[in-house]
């Protein structure tokens, strides 16, 4: 018996590799591939880069880095991100999310928003990616501190509570002043969601459930109220057909509306042969629609919604808050940036510049996602293991309280 329950917790502790979300990340990432070449190996990109595989050997290098990170970070002890490194991640995020506004850049595409940090002559990437990351092990990693030191789980609303909602509202501002709307959604989004997920009383859970939703607004009005560049976009997004700025929308209406429910094929796409901007990047997902129809887009966000579930589910078997609210941030990262996305380039909220998690081209979107889903993974084994553990000792026990009994005579 003692041998089969080492077997287990031995196999629990190499088998956290998820099959159903390292399918899922594969084929997403192999779908962003193939529509990346299908975009940027028109005569349009060749005649910008004077290659034609360049963007698809960029986008595949992305994939096999990330899934080297992806592994990399599934490996990394759990320990370090319980004990060690909780409060370097928490000042290094804060410290990224402050510099942008100040030191960020804008691109050729986006020159309004100073969202990217340049490290002279080694890489330009988009902050909020990697500080995402940060926010995702960080939030949980504080919300443990204030458990471990008894501040927690009290009935009454106390500043205990008060610490993590104001670090999310206080990341949430400094993405805005970059200004990146959509990004901000998507951190205060995931930040709401772990803060409420962290065990909270009924009335407490009610009190702060109406304040995220009364600062979701006022975050989205600061936003509007404080740049012209959100104004422009809230303008553009009331009226695209009307509005001079309104043609990348046109184009992704039109996307849309030519690929009907099958598409029209890989490499078919009219949009694509310029007349959309950059729809290699943030507007990938009209291209899709277009090539392989809207029911490929409802498979797309099927797939996030598996991996977003399977993170749950896992949290669900944790005996560990930290390591469950990781699996819950991860999980709603995989709901909400997809939904801001979607939602942005079909008109059912402002286009907001984030990508498409996997698909989309740029190589920081990818890594990051690939670090988050072995961060994932990382947390699953922990999980596991703790499972296995904890079962093989309450068996033990029991089994040691039955050789206690009185035997009959």
């Amino acid at each position: 018996m003692m041998l089969s329950e080492n077997l287990k917790e031995k196999r629990a502790k190499y088998d956290f590799f998820d099959g159903v979300v390292l399918v899922a990340v594969l084929i997403l990432s192999a779908l962003g591939i193939l529509l990346v070449f299908s975009i940027t190996g028109t005569s349009i990109f060749n005649n910008r880069t004077g290659d034609r595989l360049g963007y698809m050997i960029h986008s595949t290098t992305g994939v096999v880095l990330g899934v080297i990170a992806m592994i990399v970070m599934a490996l990394v002890p759990n320990k370090l991100f319980r004990e060690k490194l909780g409060l370097p991640i928490l000042l290094g995020t804060l410290v990224i999310f402050v510099m942008t506004p100040i030191f960020g850049q804008g691109v050729p595409t986006s020159p309004e928003a100073t969202r990217w940090l340049r490290i002279p002559g080694v890489i330009t990437f988009q902050a909020v990616d990697l500080a995402r990351i940060g926010f995702v092990l960080s939030l949980p990693w504080l919300i443990k501190v204030l458990i471990d030191k008894r501040r927690y789980y009290s009935k009454k609303i106390g500043s205990a509570y008060l610490i993590p909602l104001a670090y999310v509202f206080l990341c949430t501002l400094l993405v805005i002043a970059q200004p990146d709307l959509g990004s901000a959604m998507v951190i205060f989004t995931i930040g709401i969601v772990v803060f409420l997920s962290s065990g909270l009383h009924l009335k407490q859970l009610t009190f702060f459930l109406l304040v995220a939703v009364a600062a979701l607004v006022g975050v989205v009005l600061v936003g509007v109220d404080l740049w012209e560049y959100q104004i422009d976009r809230i303008d553009v997004w009331r009226d695209p057909f009307n509005h001079p700025n309104g043609h990348q929308i046109v184009m992704g209406f039109v996307s849309i509306a030519l690929g009907g429910w099958w598409g029209e094929g890989i490499g078919r796409s009219t949009t694509a042969l310029g007349f959309a901007i950059e729809p290699h990047t943030d507007l990938i997902i009209t291209i899709l629609s277009e090539e392989l129809g809207v029911i490929t887009v409802f498979m797309v966000m099927g797939l996030y919604f598996l991996i977003a579930l399977k993170c749950f589910l896992t949290a669900l078997k944790s005996r560990d808050v930290f390591s469950a609210l990781v699996c819950i941030g991860i999980g709603t990262f995989f709901l909400a940036q997809p939904f801001v996305n979607l939602g942005g380039v079909s008109g059912v909220i402002p286009l907001s510049g984030v990508t498409l998690p996997l698909i989309s081209y740029g190589m920081t979107s990818q890594l990051s996602t690939f670090v988050l889903i072995g961060l994932y993974f990382n947390m699953r084994r922990y999980i596991l293991i703790d499972v296995e553990k904890h079962k093989a000792a309450k068996k033990k026990k029991e089994t040691r309280h039955l050789y206690l009994l009185p035997r009959a005579n």
